[in-house]
């Protein structure tokens, strides 16, 4: 692949889906991160941003079985912090996970179980604003 021909022949939609798809670790990421004027603008986006947007999950592409290791480990690590500290008669905080990657599933999911919870309180004569 000659990303020079690309250019010459205005693949300008193919040029974008590739970056689209490069892995978050790689340079070109590096270097946007690292230019001050998008920095700015993309800083000036996270603030302007509203307090009930969408918490950050990975991308699933790049949640693989290591990845998942990883997690269930940290999870027990902060298992056994938690413990620690109870054990020596402090209190421990609360820990909050590592996020999963969220998708439709888990969207779809969700609105399943939403509409089972308003058709079960129903039944009793609850309105599906009480829950």
């Amino acid at each position: 692949m000659d990303l020079a021909e690309w250019y010459a022949g205005k693949r300008w939609v193919g040029l974008l889906e590739l970056i689209d798809n490069l892995p978050t670790a790689c340079r070109l990421n590096e270097a946007i991160a690292n230019d001050p004027e998008t920095a700015a603008h993309l800083a000036e986006l996270r603030l302007s941003a509203p307090d009930d947007a969408e918490p950050w999950s990975p991308r699933i592409s790049e949640f693989d079985l290591n990845i998942t290791m990883l997690r269930e480990i940290l999870h027990a690590i902060k298992g056994l912090r938690q413990v620690s500290i109870a054990a020596a008669g402090g209190k421990p905080g609360e820990e909050t996970p590592f996020p999963a990657p969220y998708t439709e599933i888990d969207r779809a999911i969700e609105a399943a179980e939403r509409n089972w919870a308003e058709m079960f309180v129903g039944q009793f004569g609850f309105d599906a604003d009480d829950i």
